[in-house]
């Protein structure tokens, strides 16, 4: 089954490519456990799925993936009421353990390239996921004002973000306000770039951690809060959900940002 329909509605709702690969996936899988048509499974071969997924140890974060893709399909696509009743799979309880900021000087410092140097510098100065730091074109950067316009983030959504000191100096304005910052072979580099460069940097600079590209925006993230910076301000720099009305106005006209420093920038 190609699931067509499932793949199309997800797009009229801007949903990402990946989303998308990841509930067609689910959907796939569920049926071949089944061994059913779409049409023909019932509430009890979706339980015998998900313990299925869970006697093979799989995460609670997996579990909800495919429940969720499930939920998505046969709620909203099929319009039947076969997940009714069953709960969605508990959160993990895991601590991510973020950078110190020594770790972050060391990692940056043993960075040779100065555009993966450039890149780092971003991801870890501005908060930034590594999907968004790679699309950043020249124009979304407000140099006067010190901030960063990310296009299109998680969700689709567009949000402004504080961008370091450090990284304006080390750019180089004098490119097209079009092209990519970091450009590849088809268009930008790709996160498995970032994720190589983060590698091989934190075995040079001695770092024992698993070092990959969200690590760095849990460290942005527990460094601003040591400096004092509030959590409803650290909430919109993210780009998270759960926000107050209120907060979108403060932050619509760019006062709230200019008085926030990077972290980058007090190392």
């Amino acid at each position: 089954m190609s699931f067509q329909r499932l793949q199309q509605e997800l797009k009229i709702r801007r949903c990402s490519p990946r989303t998308t690969k990841v509930y067609v996936h689910y959907n796939t899988a569920f049926l071949k456990f089944c061994k059913k048509c779409s049409h023909e499974v019932n509430r009890q071969d979706v339980r015998n799925y998900l313990e299925h997924l869970a006697d093979k140890r799989c995460s609670g974060a997996t579990m909800r993936l495919a429940f969720n893709a499930l939920l998505f399909y046969y709620r909203n696509i099929l319009q039947t009421n076969i997940m009714y009743g069953i709960t969605i799979p508990k959160r993990d309880q895991k601590i991510t353990v973020a950078l110190t900021k020594e770790e972050v000087i060391r990692l940056i410092n043993v960075i040779t390239n100065p555009k993966h140097k450039l890149l780092i510098e971003l991801i870890y100065g501005s908060g930034l996921r590594a999907s968004e730091a790679v699309k950043i074109k020249y124009k979304n950067i407000l140099v006067n004002e010190k901030i960063l316009i990310i296009r299109s983030g998680k969700g689709r959504k567009d949000r402004k973000t504080i961008i370091s000191d450090k990284f304006i100096k080390s750019l180089n304005e004098e490119n097209n306000a079009d092209t990519y910052i970091f450009p590849g072979r088809k268009g930008h580099l790709t996160i498995r770039s970032i994720q190589a460069i983060l590698k091989q940097a934190a075995q040079k600079a001695g770092i024992k951690k698993n070092v990959y590209p969200h690590l760095l925006r849990h460290s942005f993230a527990t460094h601003l809060d040591e400096n004092g910076v509030k959590t409803r301000h650290l909430k919109k720099i993210l780009g998270h959900k759960d926000q107050k009305t209120t907060d979108g106005y403060i932050y619509d006209s760019g006062k709230e940002l200019k008085s926030i420093t990077s972290p980058y920038d007090t190392i």
